[in-house]
């Protein structure tokens, strides 16, 4: 165990170049507003004008920089989560919803969401899926329903 080799920062290995790169600029420039009791306005905007963020990204940065204990990964950008509007359920999850809100809701004779649901966890137990929270799966509006 006292041989195995120590690994100097998290992420390095598995950061793509760019992403890198953008950390280790980060750094550059939180390193010394870290150092500072108080991050001021002038400061903060300075930093925000050189990395290219806003105000309140700087503070973030900051923050992170403080919480990691100096180290560059910690500044890594992190993965959008796909934004408003965007698709959050496995796709198999996703496709048990879909049709049951077409075959079950978008009908003439349309059922309450409390029996949609009702199905959509049905199925998603049969099939042996994660079941999506009601709101996640029956809280969009029929007009966004594909």
């Amino acid at each position: 165990m006292a041989d195995d080799p120590v690994v100097a920062e998290r992420g390095v290995l598995t950061a793509p170049a760019k992403a890198w790169d953008l950390a280790v600029r980060r750094a550059d420039v939180n390193r010394e507003l870290a150092t500072r009791q108080v991050v001021g306005l002038e400061a903060a905007d300075a930093a925000a004008s050189r990395l290219g963020v806003s105000r309140r990204q700087v503070y973030v940065l900051v923050s992170r920089w403080r919480a990691g204990g100096d180290i560059v990964s910690d500044l890594l950008p992190g993965a959008s989560s796909g934004g408003r509007g965007g698709g959050r359920l496995p796709d198999e999850v996703e496709a048990v919803v879909q049709e049951a809100l077409r075959t079950r809701y978008l009908t003439r004779q349309r059922r309450t969401v409390a029996s949609v649901y009702r199905e959509i966890t049905r199925e998603c137990k049969v099939r042996g899926l994660r079941v999506p929270s009601r709101g996640r799966c029956c809280g969009a509006s029929p007009g966004s329903i594909r």
